[in-house]
């Protein structure tokens, strides 16, 4: 029997992917082990940085492009990033996933381990008593990826103020700077090219007062499917757990609360001392 690889978005094997260095403040990744050029007492040197990570073209200073820290310097073609700001991660991803069902978990681990095997998947059964106020903070191993997965069955209620998951959405969102998934089963696509039943989101956001399911589904966030996701679905997939691999900074999404998209304190000292 043929077994699918599962690739990253480059096309690798996610086990092929390279080591990240990322900001210890916010966990973005600033750059790759493909880039390292040499290690020394307190410095890091690359030729080239990761993602969007930019560079004041005044003072030179790189900056990490979510909190905005100030990591290091860049010379000429050589960014020397400073060792206590860019920290090396060697774990695997780690991935959390949520439902109301155990059944639901059991039927989707397999699949996020088939599309990224460099992970750890954990699983919570969520009880609907602990949902109001939800909170991640704290959990040990702390996710890069938060999924929800929900059965429909008949009514769904999954965020505002009615929703199940509203609160733990939002807590997930501000632990993982947006690296949340939410997953309805038993709903059938109208089309295999579609990644949700776009009838029924729109319904859910315009007429069900569940406005912030919608703002997840116009970012790629939301996947429906009956029992098994199809190959486009597979594809968002392994983008979405790429882009928590290397914790990509998170786009500005219209419709998201705003206490969700919160930044972390800068050190009132990470303009000084560098280099």
């Amino acid at each position: 029997m043929a077994v699918n690889i599962s690739r990253g978005n480059d096309g690798r094997n996610s086990d092929e992917l390279p080591l990240r260095y990322v900001c210890q403040l916010c966990g973005v990744c600033i750059a790759t082990s493909e880039s390292l050029l040499d290690t020394r007492d307190d410095v890091v040197l690359f030729n080239h940085l990761y993602g969007s990570a930019s560079v004041d073209k005044g003072t030179k200073t790189v900056m990490c492009p979510f909190c905005e820290q100030a990591l290091g310097t860049r010379g000429d073609n050589t960014f020397f990033l400073r060792k206590e700001r860019v920290v090396k991660r060697l774990e695997r991803l780690e991935i959390l996933v949520c439902s109301l069902k155990q059944q639901e978990i059991a039927e989707l681990t397999p699949v996020l381990q088939e599309v990224f095997p460099r992970s750890n998947i954990t699983p919570r059964i969520l009880q609907k008593a602990e949902l109001r106020g939800f909170q991640l903070a704290g959990a040990r191993p702390s996710p890069d990826l938060v999924v929800i997965v929900h059965r429909n069955e008949g009514r769904v209620l999954l965020t505002d103020r009615n929703g199940f998951y509203h609160d733990v959405l939002g807590s997930a969102w501000q632990l993982t700077r947006g690296n949340v998934l939410v997953v309805l089963t038993r709903t059938e696509l109208k089309a295999d090219t579609e990644l949700y039943d776009t009838q029924l989101l729109r319904s859910l956001s315009t007429q069900g007062d569940q406005p912030t399911i919608g703002a997840i589904s116009a970012v790629g966030r939301v996947l429906t499917w009956e029992s098994s996701p199809s190959k486009p679905q597979r594809e968002q997939l392994q983008m979405l757990t790429s882009k928590a691999y290397f914790r990509e900074p998170p786009p500005i999404v219209q419709g998201i609360p705003g206490q969700w998209s919160g930044k972390p304190q800068k050190n009132a000292s990470n303009w000084c001392n560098l280099l």
